[in-house]
């Protein structure tokens, strides 16, 4: 009888660390840029009589793996209120030649995981070498796998953490500081902000969350939170004075307000963006030029992302007999 594989996020958690998670990002997003991957723009549906909330549909086809994943993501605002995670998410791999599905499992991990590997990728190929101070923005699940991706290809010394809620950022600066063995600090003051030489956003914001003059000269810039056309977290001043790198040009010009409302401003044209960051993990397009460069990468996530990491974890749970079967 034909069955399936379920794992939770505790065995996606511990099935994959963040350094594996990155390299794998590369083999992700060189695929992508070099068009050898099936990724069709997300599917966003809004759920307008429940809270404002969204129902996401991201499907990819890899024929080098052989693989088909589908992670469908519920983004519910209100859900914090509720004591519920902000995002429900599952993933589906499967055979791509027989069709058989192979595993699903919890996405909502397997999505910050895999959305931190991007910006360490990015990190690792853009940041200055001697970076030693982070700032994020935001103290949930995906600010988490920021920080740590960061510390797997940067030696920091120190972290401040802006977030909205006293108690979840102090929180985060706690439990941060004892997982990675840096200083990890609840910022107060922005001007703090221009001792970073990296900073990560991962918010839902619709206004920038910070200011374009506390940016320090030489800074990365990782956007992970803004999805929609109508979000911005970084400034159009910063966007403009930035190398600006995308995880796919053709998504980000649909999706990232980041990109999109400076254009419609007239700040920056669409040539403004330098590269994907696939053309650079294969050495195609340089990253930083100089050592006083702003670089920003602007994510809004690519399906060929969970492929790839869901191709692997379904591997490792076959080699391993991770997780539960469940017959069809």
């Amino acid at each position: 009888m034909p069955a399936i594989r379920i794992l939770s996020r505790d065995v996606v958690k511990r099935g994959l660390g963040m350094k594996e998670a990155i390299a794998l990002m590369r083999d992700a997003f060189v695929l992508l840029s070099e068009d050898r991957v099936t990724v069709p723009v997300r599917t966003n549906v809004p759920l307008t009589e429940h809270d404002g909330g969204r129902a996401l549909f991201m499907p990819a086809y890899s024929p080098s793996h052989g693989r088909t994943c589908l992670k469908t993501v519920i983004v519910h605002p209100n859900n914090d209120a509720r004591g519920l995670p902000f995002i429900h998410a599952l993933v589906l791999v499967s055979d791509a030649t027989t069709g058989a599905p192979l595993a699903v499992m919890d996405g909502e991990t397997l999505t910050a995981l895999r959305t931190g590997a991007g910006a360490g990728l990015a990190t690792n190929l853009m940041a200055r070498q001697d970076a030693t101070v982070a700032a994020i923005f935001g103290a949930g699940v995906q600010a988490r796998t920021q920080l740590e991706a960061v510390c797997a290809v940067r030696s920091l010394q120190t972290a401040y953490v802006f977030g909205r809620r006293p108690d979840r950022a102090q929180a985060f600066a706690h439990d941060m500081t004892e997982c990675l063995g840096i200083d990890v600090r609840v910022a107060t003051s922005t001007l703090q902000l221009r001792e970073c030489d990296i900073i990560c956003t991962a918010t839902t914001s619709l206004s920038p969350v910070f200011a374009h003059a506390d940016v320090k000269p030489g800074c990365h810039i990782n956007g992970i939170g803004s999805y929609r056309p109508d979000m911005t977290e970084i400034p159009a001043e910063t966007v403009r004075a930035s190398v600006v790198v995308v995880d796919q040009r053709a998504a980000c010009l649909e999706e990232a307000g980041d990109i999109i409302l400076p254009i419609r401003a007239g700040i920056i044209t669409e040539d403004h963006i330098h590269a994907e960051l696939g053309e650079i993990a294969a050495g195609r397009r340089p990253g930083r030029t100089s050592h006083s460069d702003i670089t920003f990468f602007k994510s809004v996530g690519n399906a060929v992302q969970d492929l790839v990491v869901a191709s692997r974890l379904a591997d490792l749970a076959e080699a391993h007999d991770w997780g539960l079967q469940a017959p069809l």
